[in-house]
């Protein structure tokens, strides 16, 4: 079953707000975790965090720095 848009919007926001987080996430941080993370994990699958990520982006809340190798995701803080 899918998770609902806005839970999982909400879930991004507090991994992204989470200590850990401060420097930015790839996407597969949301889901993922190693044994030593201590951030929440989104519910969701990786189309849905895209879907609120995407969402997040247009409500100017996250940022997407694509300058590397791969897309790190951090809250925008202005």
């Amino acid at each position: 079953m899918a998770a609902p848009a806005n839970d999982v919007k909400q879930q991004v926001l507090n991994a992204l707000t989470h200590p850990e987080a401060e420097e930015g996430l790839y996407l597969d941080n949301f889901y993922y975790l190693h044994e030593e993370d201590e951030r929440p994990r989104v519910e969701a699958s990786d189309l849905e965090i895209l879907d609120a990520l995407k969402a997040l982006i247009e409500e100017d809340k996250v940022i997407a720095d694509e300058s590397g190798e791969s897309v790190i995701f951090r809250l925008r803080k202005d």
